[in-house]
């Protein structure tokens, strides 16, 4: 059974701010206010800002803390008066060793009544993770795509009517822990001690305070609202959620509704075999209803209506992070509809080369067509690329360039019910008539 998180106000009172704080002598805090998580996956790290009313007494007061049954790294917990910040300091933290799970805070107030204070602190096991699903029409020329991010808590505390915040990319803590301790005068710590698991936290902290700070983090309506940074950027939820402990929650983070996209057929035997795949390619940009943000990693996947009320699943892949303008390309398998073949027609040698009357070196031409047969109804575009190894001189009269020192690409478009040839030469040296490991076009 999850305990929730409670702060105890010992000799105080706070309740309401009618009462005087001199005559209470022990009450447990009315719930959080409000709560803010910033979950950051890839160290998994969630920084948790709590927001409650306390009523004190001028003097000293004494405040109890307990995280019992959670994931909270007791080291980092803090507390900050939001309200009257000069009249109420902290004048030390006692972890009683009797209690393992609690912390006493001493605060000395030359303020008496309800002011608003912050508790935060990082925990673990909370998560969270992007999923795309793609609609497209019966045609194939347009698509409704969603994006949904699900947020999953395992960190042993419930979190009500929580603001969220998703730390996505990567934040290189190992560098700032470095920065922190040079500017703080220290040696660099040691991974896994005391003081690089603070600076580390420390580090965190600051990189999350900066993705805080950028503009546009506000939106009308229930929306995901996403602020770019160079090594990562922020999603922060509008509104709230509640994230119960042992569940999760999904909520939708993109929407780009009726977008058009590109159907491009690629042959690449060194990549994908020996069939030409089908690739479905738009980009992160405006055009597209999307561009305000890079996309974080997530599972995509594209299903067809197929006219009866129903949908055709096309396929999936696992999305990696796309920037800002950046296509974004899904594989949905091969076609039966388009036929690719290579076809060699003559080889012959030539040029040799002699030592001591024997041959070490020659050349070897060979004269290809490749064949690509379209039975679909509209005109397809075709990506050819072939790999060639040693040095090789390479001759086409249609249009070619070498995507690599080892491969050639190509363009062209395939008609309707049509066919396309693409033919070249290549002269392959060989033994000592080989000068280097490229091709050479012609």
């Amino acid at each position: 059974m999850t305990r929730h998180l409670c702060l105890i106000l010992a000799a105080v009172l706070l309740l309401s701010g009618n009462a005087r704080a001199d005559n209470v002598d022990l009450v447990t805090l009315p719930s959080r206010e409000g709560v803010q998580l910033t979950i950051y996956n890839s160290a998994d790290l969630t920084f948790v800002k709590e927001r409650r009313h306390l009523t004190l007494k001028r003097g000293m007061n004494t405040i109890q803390f307990s995280w019992a049954n959670t994931l909270i790294d007791p080291s980092s917990v803090d507390f900050r008066p939001l309200e009257h910040a000069d009249k109420v300091e902290v004048a030390d933290t006692v972890f009683p060793g009797q209690k393992p799970q609690f912390l006493v805070w001493h605060i000395e107030s030359r303020y008496e009544g309800q002011l608003l204070v912050e508790v935060s602190y990082f925990t673990s096991g909370l998560s969270w993770q992007m999923d795309y699903v793609g609609t497209v029409d019966p045609e194939e020329e347009r698509m409704d795509l969603r994006g949904h991010v699900r947020v999953v808590n395992r960190s042993g505390e419930e979190y009500e009517n929580a603001e969220i915040r998703l730390i996505v990319g990567t934040i290189n803590l190992v560098e700032k822990i470095a920065d922190l301790a040079r500017r703080r005068g220290i040696p660099r710590p040691q991974p896994g001690s005391p003081v690089a698991l603070r600076l580390r936290r420390d580090g965190a902290k600051a990189a999350f305070d900066q993705a805080a700070m950028a503009e546009g983090l506000r939106a009308q309506g229930k929306s995901v609202v996403k602020e770019g940074f160079s090594e990562y950027f922020m999603f922060s939820v509008e509104g709230t959620e509640t994230i119960g402990n042992g569940w999760s929650k999904r909520m939708q983070a993109v929407h780009a509704k009726d977008t058009s996209f590109d159907i491009v057929y690629r042959m690449r035997a060194h990549q994908y075999g020996a069939r030409p795949v089908r690739f479905f390619v738009w980009r992160n940009d405006e055009e597209h209803e999307l561009g305000d943000a890079p996309l974080p990693n997530g599972r995509i996947r594209l299903f067809r209506e197929n006219g009866r009320e129903g949908l055709s699943y096309l396929g999936d892949q696992l999305l990696r992070y796309v920037p800002i303008k950046a296509p974004i390309e899904v594989n949905v398998g091969t076609d039966d509809l388009v036929v690719y073949e290579s076809l060699r027609q003559g080889t012959e040698r030539f040029n040799f080369s002699f030592r001591h009357g024997r041959v070490v070196g020659w050349d070897t031409k060979t004269r290809w067509v490749d064949q690509v047969r379209n039975y679909r109804g509209k005109p397809i575009h075709f990506e050819l690329r072939r790999r060639w190894s040693g040095h090789v001189d390479y001759t086409s009269p249609q249009e070619t360039s070498t995507f690599d020192h080892q491969t050639i690409q190509a363009a062209f478009t395939v008609a309707p019910r049509g066919r396309a040839l693409y033919r070249a030469t290549v002269v392959q040296h060989e033994g000592h008539n080989a000068r280097q490991n490229r091709i050479d076009l012609r």
